[in-house]
């Protein structure tokens, strides 16, 4: 059976073809997989099959993920971050850091503006559910899948390699903790409009000022969402180049024409660069790891290499917290196999070169760029290596089986008799990573349900993460299965003995269980170990209060609020405490302005409290009414509501609170002599 180039069966793209054809060149060099099957005449028909299988696969991949919650950081970037509650922190959501929320602690390098203006937007339309959450996460893969698809036409003139590729995308187990975790949302982001960038400035029917400004916008999304897509920059100019080059002769010599296409992107990456370094002084102001000098840093760079390389080919060992291990040693195992496969993916790019396959050089040096930036243990958070630093460089790793796969299905029909039989074991080999990826993925979704599974699971891969140690003592608290809580904190700080927040959790359950002075010593460990961190301060208020040492307690929640002025538990904390010490001017203060920053029943309550105990009962009425809003079945409340609207001379709606206290208090002597007097 012949060979059927590609662009027999269907036009690569609008205008292609007519290009090609008048400059004189090859149609297509890359011959697409042969055989009737892939005869259709409706190219839309083949269009919408190959899409339609996308979007499958995808959906059947992560609909389990819906059903779970927040997790992780979630709780602090979605949960408790005002900025995503009000529209009125725009101008703060763009002119700071993305943990600038908690104060001078939030000190980083990360600017993500379009990730908690994402957050915002989710909140507003579905407040405080996951499922929204989850949904729009589960959306973006979506759009992403079809993107790697559509610019992986552009890029191969090859439908089949693209579409390959983008199943490939889509069933990825490494990809589980970008979609999973709403806290990923920025390389989803980051990733789609990378991808956008490259579909713009390929764009063979766009006027190129049009194509450079869309490419340009589309880059100014990737860089608000991540700070690595920078480097799109590079990848945008190079892939605006091949496809110049494939429309043309074939020689790249004059670049004149596509010029206005490249600047634009071009200026915008630098633009943004200025904008950080005006806002934040430099690139990178924040080191994240000083005592890795820079030795450690190369040598762990390439060790680093290694270990992403394996997730990509053999993702069996999926983690959301793998333990990192600094590189001090060239004759490091791990540092020469990470030099051995950069070796190898450098021999590939120049083979490629010189067998004139530029695509699949452009697919090795996307893989190498977005993986460059988070290779730098000194700049990198916690969790140095992590799975989704995976999801923007797989693209090119995606590209490249998809390549791969189709040239072996071309070169076996020169193997005469085993042709049929190598076809149908490629069939069936990609049937089955096709499966076994998915099903792997379904199940890697339950695991991030929920904190308690997905803490759990995480120990068992590594069970010396610290933090994952930590976190899981936050469930165990929060459960009030203090002993078990306590037991892994301690453990947790052995493993990693400068973690404050370890450190600061110790003292808040000691304070708990009312031993002060294990609290205090925790505490003051916290605080001197990182002094601008506010959660600190004001939970070594807490327990000074507790020991009925009011103006040192005071002193120290004025020294949380000054350290992070937008954090609503300090100041509501802050306010409990004005309120027992009976100043009522600044508590009523401080309630309000913590229900201000997050809305929350405490702060209702503590707000009907003060009117209450000064007697304003023209304040304290739709105080009560309010919180009773949100938690009616809440009897002390509805109780006091009663009271209050007896001494107003309302006496049918107190009837109703009464009633609304026996719901839950059905033997309350107050409220059944009060409805039996009514009567």
């Amino acid at each position: 059976m012949s060979k059927v180039s590609v662009t027999e069966v269907l036009p690569t793209e609008p205008g292609d073809r007519a290009r090609d054809v008048r400059a004189g060149a090859p149609v297509n060099p890359e011959p697409a997989a042969p055989g009737s099957a892939f005869r259709l005449k409706n190219s839309a028909t083949y269009e919408t099959l190959l899409i339609a299988v996308l979007i499958l696969a995808t959906c059947v991949c992560y609909a389990n993920m819906l059903s779970n919650g927040f997790v992780y950081d979630d709780d602090q970037q979605i949960l408790q971050n005002p900025y995503v509650k009000s529209w009125k922190f725009v101008p703060e959501i763009f002119s700071t850091t993305v943990w600038s929320f908690v104060g001078q602690a939030g000190a980083t390098n990360y600017y993500r503006p379009l990730m908690t203006l994402t957050y915002l937007g989710l909140w507003t339309v579905f407040g405080d559910a996951p499922s929204g959450f989850h949904l729009f996460s589960l959306a973006v893969q979506l759009v992403v899948v079809l993107m790697v698809y559509l610019v992986g036409v552009r890029l191969f003139r090859d439908r089949w390699v693209a579409w390959i590729a983008a199943l490939l995308f889509a069933v990825h187990p490494v990809h589980t903790e970008v979609v999973d975790w709403i806290a990923s949302v920025p390389d989803l982001e980051t990733t789609f409009f990378s991808l956008l960038a490259l579909w713009f400035i390929g764009d063979a029917e766009m006027p190129d000022w049009l194509a450079g400004l869309l490419a340009a916008l589309a880059l100014l999304g990737a860089v608000l969402a991540k700070e690595p897509s920078l480097l799109v920059v590079p990848l945008a100019v190079g892939f605006g180049v091949l496809r110049y080059a494939q429309r043309s002769t074939g020689s790249m010599s004059n670049l004149s024409g596509p010029a206005a296409r490249f600047l634009p992107i071009c200026a915008m990456g630098a633009l943004y660069v200025a904008l950080r370094v005006a806002l934040f002084g430099k690139l990178a102001p924040v080191l994240q790891h000083p005592s890795i000098n820079w030795g450690q840093a190369v040598l762990s760079a390439f060790a680093l290499v290694l270990r992403y390389t394996a997730l990509l080919f053999w993702p069996a060992k999926l983690s959301a917290f793998h333990v990192f291990h600094v590189s001090s040693s060239l004759r490091d195992v791990h540092v020469l196999g990470g030099i051995a496969v950069m070796v190898a993916f450098g021999f590939v790019a120049g083979m490629a070169l010189l067998k004139k396959l530029p695509a699949i050089a452009f697919c090795v040096l996307w893989m190498g760029l977005t993986l460059l930036p988070v290779l730098n243990a000194r700049w990198m958070a916690a969790n140095v290596l992590a799975e989704r630093y995976l999801y923007l460089p797989s693209v090119g790793f995606c590209w490249l089986a998809g390549w791969c796969a189709v040239r072996v299905w071309n070169a076996s029909a020169k193997w005469s008799g085993a042709a049929t039989a190598v076809r149908g074991a490629s069939l069936l080999l990609l049937a089955a990573i096709v499966g076994i990826s998915g099903f792997a993925v379904i199940q890697r979704n339950a695991v991030w349900h929920d904190d308690l599974s997905l803490y759990t699971q995480t120990l068992r891969t590594d069970p010396d993460a610290a933090i994952i140690r930590n976190n899981l003592a936050g469930v165990y608290y929060g459960d009030g299965k203090l002993d078990r809580a306590e037991t892994e904190w301690l453990a947790a700080l052995a493993g990693k003995p400068d973690n404050v927040i370890t450190m600061n959790a110790l003292g808040a359950l000691y304070t708990r269980e009312q031993k002060y002075d294990e609290a205090q010593k925790y505490l003051l460990l916290a605080i001197r170990t990182r002094p601008e961190w506010a959660d600190a301060h004001y939970d070594y208020a807490i327990a000074l209060q507790r020991t009925g040492k009011e103006s040192e307690s005071l002193n120290e929640f004025r020294r949380a609020i000054a350290l992070a002025p937008v954090n609503p538990a300090a100041r509501l904390w802050f306010a409990k405490a004005l309120l027992e010490y009976k100043n009522y001017a600044e508590a009523e203060s401080q309630f309000k302005r913590s229900f201000e920053l997050q809305p929350s029943d405490d702060a209702l309550r503590g707000l009907a409290d003060v009117y209450l105990q000064t007697q304003q009962p023209d304040k304290a009425i739709p105080a009560l009414q309010e919180f009773l809003r949100h938690s009616p079945y809440d009897s002390d409340a509805h109780l006091q509501l009663a009271r209050l609207l007896v001494a107003a001379g309302q006496p049918a709606q107190a009837a109703v609170e009464y009633r609304s206290v026996l719901v839950t208090d059905p033997r309350n002597s107050e409220a059944i002599a009060a409805l039996k007097n009514s009567h």
